[in-house]
């Protein structure tokens, strides 16, 4: 009897969760650690470089949210998808009675207090110095602990939307949003003077405010304080709102922590909506199904293929050292078209490596000459083995195979024929005839009731894991192959799903197919279904290899001849088969013990001699009609291949509304809340310097965040279709260019109509002077927002093709976006990003100046019917030639205040 829910206390478990954490963070992730150190170290360097002992306090006001705001959340943004990823963990721990959902979130959250003190040591510390904040022991304390508060609470607020969001795309969007909000709100892109009367809550509500609040008044004077905003009726914040500040964060980051727990507790992952399951198949059931098609014909034609293979060694450099260590030793034997063969052996023994050899997914994969780690010949029917040929008559089921969540079991089986089949297969003799071949694959592989179903994927409801086996092998039997590999087809499958793979197996065999697979602990009914075995120890060498016979008896027979153990009545042969390998000795006829060598034993059997004549006679009595070859790399032309990488791009994307929908949404409301910003004002002649400066940091800070939810938005969508490229590229089905093409052909609608949204939206609120330029001047802000909205989405892409992993991927992009942030002309004005070579450099080359000027420039360039008043200790004062007036400021057009501001650069 348990009287209590859990062994340990939220405090014990909290720790637990902690050191677990910690050990991932340390063990899993030293790549992204240095990647972590090497951003900060640019990140701080640039930054510092680029406002090294500055006197301007524009200048000091953009460093400290450049770093301080901006980089924090998106450093923070960098884990979430990781957090994601744990969630499934905690599903399993929280289920079995590990541990509450409150000591679970803060265990992890307190976990990455390195990854923040990392940033705040290296990135803080470098700004701070550099840009020459005041030189005082407190102040640089209050900055530090400031720095990592604020991390800290930006992670966990993240935290909450981990334990809420369905999938990845609106859990970005979730994050893109709260950091759009907190960049917006904190003072720095509007100043708090110019924030309407009803978005005033907001800024008394969100965290940014606050940390940017404090970060300032620890910085600058009174006197600065009012001339950048950062007063209230008058009056400059005192320092006392430093301490309000900490009491916020930690007070915000409690309620966050207790938030995410609640969430996550609430929200327990519902069980799968999987396909439904079809009736349990027993052995007798197998052998009365019917394998074809309504007509009782086979709609596809095949040549049968008789696999040979003698004297395979392949050897691999060993990961110390110079020596070289030989994974298979003079493996030789066939496997016929018409019979299922079983590669069996110990862990280690190189069943896998043996059928990567033979299908040519190891070394060079051009011919076994061409790599000297591979020796012997591989011959179909008695030729030669040929790359593309070879490609063209097989398939390969990996054991772990990935398909496009999006589409239903019938679009991926349909899409794998299409691109695999070429115009000259008998399937295209009738206008249905591909409609046929697709309707029978499913019916033999048992996919009927599943034919409609999405894929789906581990986030949301789908198939099964053997429902997805099946189809796996579905997609490959679309392209009507001669042979076809399996690598564990049956591994984490129970019985049920293991015989239903296997009876799917045994009909293409039956269909005249040949059938290789690696198979581990079969079940005895399993492994009666195979004709043949393969059987190899460790250091790949041959123990057996030759038919099993009825129940195995012929391979039973084998083993015993050679004085191993007699089987027992109803154990299983294979596990018998494994455990007589284990054994170092025998008893033989004699009754005596002797040591025994069952590789050598077999090369001195009559079944290896038999084999060797079987060898020989393939290639001495070889067909010509049964020779294949093949002279086109793909069935399918290059228009068609993009035609239909296109289609199914745009199915995909069509399918994604968690991707798409959220980032058309979120543009609108971001149109909406910023042009909202100045309805107040937008009737308005005259406007002052900070209503000015706020509007050119509304306009800034559009495109850099609308950019940043494209480019963290695409990255997991891309990696999942570059994965499918990678198998679909394998199997020859397409290159790299069709895949360019499907993902330019899906991207392109929803870039326009993300373009168009905004500028309709923001415009209209913004309010522009009416005249003979207004439409010329709304279809510039549609073409530079577009441009860049398709520069961030392409260059997210592009990042997902140059890396192996998302996480530096994502790591890259943020590199993208400070990059964008700091050099477009916001943060810091053009004179001061090109006073030297350096930073003109990379002013000159971010695509983000030239999308941030061409907007300004569509908007408020010739704008002489409106007016900015500009104070006397404005920076701009002298550089506009002013004369002050009697309340010390003076008066200058909308275009000339913007052409001073931006040196008139477009």
């Amino acid at each position: 009897y348990f009287n209590k829910k859990y062994q340990n206390s939220r405090r014990a478990s909290a720790v637990l969760n902690f050191k677990r954490a910690l050990t991932l963070w340390k063990r899993d992730r030293p790549t992204w650690i240095a990647n972590q150190i090497i951003r900060n170290i640019n990140v701080g360097l640039s930054t510092g470089f680029l406002f090294l002992q500055t006197e301007e306090p524009r200048d000091f006001l953009g460093a400290l949210f450049q770093v301080n705001m901006v980089s924090i959340m998106l450093c923070a943004s960098c884990f979430v998808n990781t957090l994601l990823d744990d969630r499934g963990v905690f599903y399993k721990h929280h289920n079995s009675g590990f541990y509450s959902a409150f000591s679970y979130v803060l265990g992890q959250v307190m976990a990455l207090v390195p990854s923040v003190v990392i940033d705040a040591s290296i990135l803080g510390s470098l700004l701070y110095w550099m840009v020459g904040f005041r030189a005082s022991a407190d102040a640089f304390i209050i900055y530090f602990l400031y720095f990592v508060t604020f991390n800290m609470l930006m992670l966990q607020l993240f935290n909450i939307f981990v334990a809420m969001a369905p999938n990845k795309s609106l859990l970005t969007a979730a994050c893109t949003f709260t950091i759009f909000f907190n960049t917006l709100f904190c003072g720095f892109i509007i100043t708090p003077d110019v924030i309407p009367v009803y978005w005033k809550w907001l800024y008394w509500a969100l965290p940014s405010s606050w940390v940017y609040r404090g970060l300032v008044i620890n910085q600058f004077t009174e006197r600065d304080l009012i001339s950048t905003g950062f007063a209230m009726d008058g009056v400059p914040f005192s320092k006392h709102w430093i301490g309000y500040g900490f009491a916020y964060v930690i007070g915000a980051f409690g309620l966050a922590t207790i938030a995410a727990a609640a969430c996550l507790q609430l929200r327990m992952e519902e069980p799968q909506k999987c396909a439904p399951e079809i009736k349990e198949l027993k052995k007798d059931d197998i052998e009365d199904e019917d394998i074809e098609d309504a007509n009782g014909q086979e709609l596809t034609a095949f040549i049968p293929v008789d696999l040979s293979f003698q004297e395979l060694c392949y050897e691999v450099k060993a990961s110390k050292g110079s020596e070289k260590l030989r994974l298979l030793k003079s493996v030789s034997g066939i496997f016929r078209s018409g019979r299922m063969c079983a590669l069996m052996g110990e862990s280690g023994a190189g069943k896998t490596t043996l059928m990567d050899v033979i299908a040519l997914r190891k070394g060079s994969a051009l011919s076994f000459r061409d790599n000297v780690g591979i020796t012997g010949d591989v011959l179909l029917n008695g030729f030669p083995q040929e790359k593309i040929s070879f490609k063209r008559c097989s398939g390969y089921v990996e054991q772990f195979d990935v398909q496009s969540a999006e589409l239903t079991v019938k679009e991926t089986i349909r899409f794998s024929a299409q691109l695999r089949l070429d115009r000259t297969n008998p399937i295209h003799g009738s206008p249905d005839g591909l409609e046929r071949h697709i309707d029978q694959i499913i019916d033999t592989l048992g996919l009927t009731r599943e034919a409609d179903f999405l894929v789906g994927s581990d986030e949301a409801s789908g198939l099964t894991f053997e429902q997805k086996k099946r189809l796996s092998i579905a997609v490959e039997l679309a392209a009507s192959p001669s042979l076809v590999f399996l690598d564990e087809p049956t591994s984490g499958l129970d019985a049920r799903a293991a015989l239903l793979v296997v009876n799917a197996l045994r009909k293409m065999a039956d269909q005249g197919r040949t059938i290789v697979a690696t198979i581990h602990q079969p079940s005895s009914t399993v492994f009666d279904m195979f004709d043949d075995l393969l059987l190899l120890k460790k250091g790949g060498e041959v123990v057996y290899h030759g038919e099993l016979g009825v129940c195995s008896s012929t391979l039973i027979s084998y083993f015993e001849g050679l004085g191993s153990t007699r089987i027992c009545l109803g154990e299983n042969p294979s596990t018998w088969m494994l455990n007589q390998l284990n054994k170092k000795a025998i008893t033989n006829a004699e009754g005596e013990t002797e040591s025994i060598d069952f590789a050598k034993a077999w090369k001195k059997s009559e079944n290896y001699q038999s084999l060797q004549d079987e060898l020989g006679e393939l290639v001495a009595g070889r067909d010509e009609v049964l020779h294949i070859k093949s002279d086109k790399t793909f069935a399918q032309p290059w228009h068609q291949r993009d035609k239909l990488m296109m289609r199914r791009a745009l199915k995909i994307y069509w399918r994604s509304p968690g991707y798409n929908l959220s980032r058309i949404a979120m543009t609108v409301a971001i149109a909406l809340l910023l042009g909202s910003m100045f309805i107040p004002i937008r009737a308005e002649k005259v406007f002052s310097e900070t209503q000015m400066n706020s509007m050119f940091g509304a306009v800034y800070i559009a495109f850099i965040i609308i950019g940043q939810l494209s480019i963290t938005s695409i990255i997991p969508v891309t990696i999942s279709i570059r994965d499918m490229y990678y198998r679909h590229e394998t199997a020859g089905m397409l290159n790299s260019r069709s895949v360019i093409a499907g993902l330019l052909a899906a991207e392109l609608p929803f870039i326009a109509v993300i373009s168009l949204a905004f500028p309709i939206i923001f415009v209209s609120l913004l309010g522009l002077p009416y005249g003979e330029n207004t439409s010329l001047r709304g279809l510039g802000v549609f073409l530079f927002f577009g441009l860049n909205t398709a520069i961030y989405n392409y260059i997210g892409q592009t990042f997902c093709f140059l890396v192996p992993g998302q996480g530096t991927a994502i790591v890259l992009a943020n590199i993208f976006i400070g990059l964008n942030n700091v050099y477009s002309g916001f943060i810091a004005g053009p004179a001061s990003l090109t006073k030297n070579f350096f930073f003109a450099v990379q002013y000159w080359f971010v695509p983000g100046h030239y999308v941030y000027e061409g907007m300004l420039t569509s908007l408020f360039d010739e704008d002489d019917s409106r007016f900015v008043i500009v104070p006397q200790s404005s920076t701009n004062f002298d550089r506009l030639n002013c004369v002050a007036d009697a309340s010390g400021s003076c008066t200058v057009t909308v275009s000339e205040y913007f052409s001073v501001s931006f040196d008139k650069m477009w």
